[in-house]
């Protein structure tokens, strides 16, 4: 088999010198447009897009986003050229990344699909199971330091749930919106405040409609709308808080050189339900302590 049968897809020609160190890339069109007495160094274009060996998967998928690349050259320390990577390989390698961030956020990180082992599927999920434990015995210290002014008002026992569920939520979209677009290159370091501040007004603008919306129906519901007051507040509070606390956490973890898709899960869900249960439980006792 000659080598041109072991090249599929041929786009370019990198042009190297006498040491076979990267010089330049030639496209197949100026290489056959071009004037024929010209030399290779005339027409070929010295600005070449390369990758070192030892650069990490997901930061050439970035690469080749950011600059609609259909293949790209991979080189040595030295700059020697070693080889070429093709957006087919690309495909392979964001598919790979889906594939982990997905099992890292449901818990199942490591676990092959078609993994049969009692054994090994529970030691792969206890630790984010056990850090859930950990987080809802966090919660019920916190729930017991406001027993006085859960037993004079029973009523707000009632409404763990729904702030619980509305922190957890959406912190949990806001992390994955901020894992995802990590992971695809939208979202980066550089514009971490651009982010922030987007998540805040989306957070802002949630928050004050389910805010509302839940004051609305416990006023009614205990004809308080003292309480249902308390209630809308806290609910903006809340998902202003998630949503901040959730798009915020996956940049901590990317400074800290930790996968960003460990922020989300029961990491995510338990540390938005202690503190809505602070910022609920903390404002219905500042506001309605004197009362009950």
């Amino acid at each position: 088999m000659g080598p041109g049968n072991l090249i599929k897809n041929l786009y370019h020609v990198w042009v190297v010198d006498h040491l076979d160190k990267l010089s330049g890339v030639l496209s197949l069109k100026d290489l056959l447009v071009e004037a024929p007495d010209q030399g290779i160094r005339d027409i070929m274009n010295p600005e070449v897009i390369f990758v070192h060996a030892q650069k990490d998967q997901e930061e050439v998928a970035r690469l080749f986003k950011k600059h609609d690349l259909v293949n790209m050259p991979v080189v040595d320390d030295s700059g020697m050229l070693l080889g070429r990577i093709t957006h087919d390989d690309i495909i392979d390698v964001i598919e790979k990344e889906v594939d982990e961030d997905l099992s890292l956020m449901t818990g199942v990180m490591g676990q092959p699909i078609a993994e049969e082992s009692t054994l090994k599927i529970s030691r792969a999920r206890l630790p984010w199971l056990i850090t859930g434990v950990m987080g809802g015995i966090v919660a019920a210290v916190v729930i017991n330091q406001f027993e006085t002014t859960l037993e004079k008002i029973l009523a707000l026992s009632f409404f763990f749930p729904v702030i619980m569920g509305m922190g957890g939520n959406t912190g949990t979209q806001a992390a994955t919106i901020v894992v995802r677009g990590m992971a695809t290159g939208d979202i980066s370091l550089i514009n971490i405040k651009k982010r922030l501040w987007l998540e805040m007004k989306v957070a802002f603008v949630n928050g004050i409609v389910c805010g509302l919306f839940l004051g609305l129906i416990v006023g009614f519901w205990f004809s308080d709308y003292a309480l249902g007051g308390v209630m809308a507040l806290a609910g903006a509070l809340v998902i202003l808080n998630s949503g901040v606390t959730g798009s915020a956490v996956p940049f901590v973890l990317r400074k800290c050189k930790i996968d960003p898709a460990l922020a989300t899960g029961p990491f995510i869900t338990t540390l938005n339900d202690i503190l809505g249960l602070l910022i609920y439980l903390g404002l219905v006792t500042l506001f309605l302590g004197e009362t009950v």
